[in-house]
């Protein structure tokens, strides 16, 4: 029993005496790094957006950015602008230049971003550009909020509304077209004149006794409206009886018979100054205007 006690000591002994004896290491148990998939993929910007909202403590924002990669919310605290960033699945304080003066305030998740890359895709297929694309949310105009697609370097901005169907480039001898942009711009019941210029297709409503406001419907831009001071004894509408194949063949069909030529410019605006019962179009083209009744029908000798 005595000798086998020396001999444990021994060995002990030996073991702490001796420096060169190195003590083999563990292997390496390095954690591997969690990668997250690109926010262009379905339902992936979804995820980073409630991780930033979680993280903020509010869903309202005054910008939201994507790209493949990264994503940043900016919220109004205290009367100034903060900014948050994610990547790579975690969140933190980012710096950025935005004030906050004012703009419009928006829930980010009422924006449908379930699909980012299907945007960026439209996008690209109308500009012809896919490089470093980005998606934002903000104020475009008088407290309208839209998404847009832009590119760096820039191309042209593509506007997408908040359940993310893109607001087309427009042709206003189309019946689609005109369509469109009817449902863009007659947004109230009531209007005293409806339109088309060299800024795009408009419609003016009263607001007031003594204001007007007209919204317009540019070809390659969403709408925007402006408010100025004004009366009118024009009668107001519902923009709902407008027929937009017909409005089309004003450009279409109608401007060129007139012309003589295929690419007449034209406008043209539609109100009650004929005091018919129901509006009437004015198409001129150059120094030449007719009348025409909602249908279509060359009325220009009934008015005189």
């Amino acid at each position: 029993m005595i000798i086998g006690v020396v001999i444990a000591a021994i060995g002990l002994t030996g073991c702490t005496a001796d420096p060169a004896v190195d003590t083999p290491s563990a292997p390496s148990m390095a954690t591997p790094s969690v990668s997250t998939p690109p926010l262009s993929e379905p339902g992936a910007a979804d995820g980073a957006v409630q991780a930033l909202i979680a993280k903020a403590g509010t869903n309202l924002a005054i910008r939201l950015a994507i790209t493949d990669t990264t994503a940043s919310m900016t919220y109004v605290q205290d009367e100034k602008a903060v900014t948050l960033g994610w990547q790579d699945g975690v969140v933190a304080p980012e710096d950025s230049d935005i004030t906050y003066v004012g703009q419009a305030i928006f829930a980010v998740d009422s924006f449908n971003l379930s699909n980012v890359g299907a945007m960026f895709a439209q996008a690209a297929a109308l500009t012809g550009s896919s490089t470093k694309q980005e998606l934002q949310i903000n104020e475009y105009n008088t407290g309208r909020v839209l998404m847009t697609v832009t590119t760096t370097p820039e191309s042209q901005t593509i506007f997408f509304r908040q359940d993310a169907t893109v607001i087309n480039w427009l042709q206003f001898n189309t019946t689609d077209g005109v369509a469109e942009a009817l449902r863009d711009v007659a947004t109230g019941t009531d209007v005293i004149a409806v339109g088309l210029n060299e800024q795009g297709l408009y419609a003016d409503a009263m607001v007031d006794n003594s204001t007007i406001e007209r919204v317009v419907r540019p070809a390659k831009l969403p709408a925007y409206s402006a408010l100025r001071t004004g009366s009118s004894d024009l009668k107001a509408f519902d923009p709902s009886i407008l027929d937009a194949a017909t409005l089309a063949s004003m450009l279409s069909e109608k401007a060129p018979a007139i012309a003589g030529n295929p690419d007449a410019t034209a406008t043209w605006v539609i109100d009650t100054r004929d005091n018919l019962g129901a509006p009437t179009i004015r198409l001129s083209v150059g120094l030449t205007t007719r009348v025409y009744d909602l249908a279509g029908n060359d009325i220009t000798d009934q008015v005189g």
